[in-house]
């Protein structure tokens, strides 16, 4: 997966499970919102890992 394409998945999913997350706290449903907050927490470092090169790789992480 190139990078522009991974940077938008993660948005689309960051954004979905917000709004999820509001509506959640909206109608009073503690636990969803919680998972809601831990997904966006898994995504952005699922997203973070993706990015980063490795000491171990000198190379270009990217295979396009």
């Amino acid at each position: 997966m190139n990078r522009s394409k991974r940077y938008l998945v993660t948005i689309i999913a960051g954004v979905i499970l917000a709004a999820l997350a509001g509506l959640s706290v909206f109608y009073s449903m503690e636990g969803l919102a919680s998972a809601c907050v831990a997904g966006i927490m898994t995504i952005l470092t699922t997203y973070i890992w993706g990015e980063t090169k490795r000491p171990s790789n000198p190379g270009n992480n990217e295979k396009e």
